[in-house]
C-alpha cells in the first residue's frame, strides 16, 4: 500500500506530464514523465549507499527508445546536469549550415564534423568542433547512452533529435520545445527530490549545482 501511495503522491508532484506510475515485482517505482509516443523520460532510482542518484533511464523518442533501460546502477547525476546545462543553451542550437538539410542529412553532417576523419587540418577541426560541439545531445550523457549517438538541433519552435540507438538503426522526430523543455524540468524536479532523500539518509547538504 504505502508503494502506490508514494505513486500517487509522484504524480500529483510532478503533474499532467507523468503519464504513467507502474510498480515492479521487485517493489521500484518507475517514472515515465512526458507521453512515450511523443518525447518523454522514463526512469527510476536504484539506491545505493552513496550521495549521489543511481539507478535507470532512457529517452523515448516518438515511440523510439534513445538509451538502455536494462543496465543497472547508472550514475544519473551527470545526465541529470547534462539535460539541465542543455536547456540554458537550447535557444543557440542552429546553425546557417543545418538549415537546408534534412534530419538524415543534420545527423551524417554532425557526426562527420565532430566524430570522423576525413582531410581537414588540425585547425579546421578545432575550429568546427568549437562551432558544433554544442549540439550534442545525450551521446557523453552518461552511462545509460553508452551505445548510442544523439544530437538536438532547434528549428524553429520545434526540438528535432537525431539519434541511433543500441543497433545503430537511425531515428528523428520533432516536437514543440515546450514539451521539451516541461519533460526535462519535470525529469531534473524528480532527480533532485531524489538527490534530497539520499542527502537525508548518507548525511550532508544539500548542492543546488551539479
Amino acid at each position: 500500500m504505502r508503494i502506490w501511495i508514494n505513486a500517487i503522491h509522484r504524480r500529483r508532484q510532478y503533474g499532467k506530464a507523468l503519464c504513467l506510475c507502474q510498480i515492479l515485482n521487485t517493489f521500484r517505482l518507475i517514472m515515465l514523465i512526458g507521453n512515450p509516443l511523443s518525447f518523454a523520460i522514463e526512469c527510476y532510482h536504484e539506491p545505493l549507499n552513496t550521495r549521489h542518484v543511481f539507478g535507470r533511464m532512457c529517452l523515448w523518442v516518438a515511440g523510439n527508445r534513445l538509451g538502455d533501460i536494462t543496465e543497472p546502477d547508472c550514475m544519473l547525476n551527470p545526465t541529470a546536469a547534462n539535460l539541465s546545462r542543455l536547456l540554458e543553451r537550447l535557444s543557440t542550437l542552429n546553425d546557417p549550415a543545418l538549415l537546408q538539410l534534412s534530419d538524415r542529412e543534420a545527423f551524417d553532417f554532425l557526426n562527420q564534423v565532430l566524430y570522423l576523419d576525413d582531410d581537414r587540418t588540425n585547425d579546421e577541426i578545432q575550429q568546427d568542433a568549437e562551432r558544433y560541439c554544442k549540439f550534442h545531445f545525450l551521446t557523453l550523457g552518461g552511462e545509460s547512452f553508452e551505445r548510442t549517438k544523439s544530437f538536438i538541433v532547434l528549428v524553429g519552435e520545434e526540438v528535432a533529435l537525431l539519434f541511433t540507438d543500441n543497433v545503430d538503426i537511425f531515428h528523428s522526430a520533432h516536437l514543440p520545445k515546450s514539451e521539451f523543455i516541461d519533460v526535462v524540468e519535470q525529469f531534473y524536479s524528480w532527480f533532485k527530490n531524489e538527490e534530497l532523500s539520499r542527502f537525508a539518509k548518507c548525511g550532508g547538504t544539500r548542492i543546488d549545482k551539479l
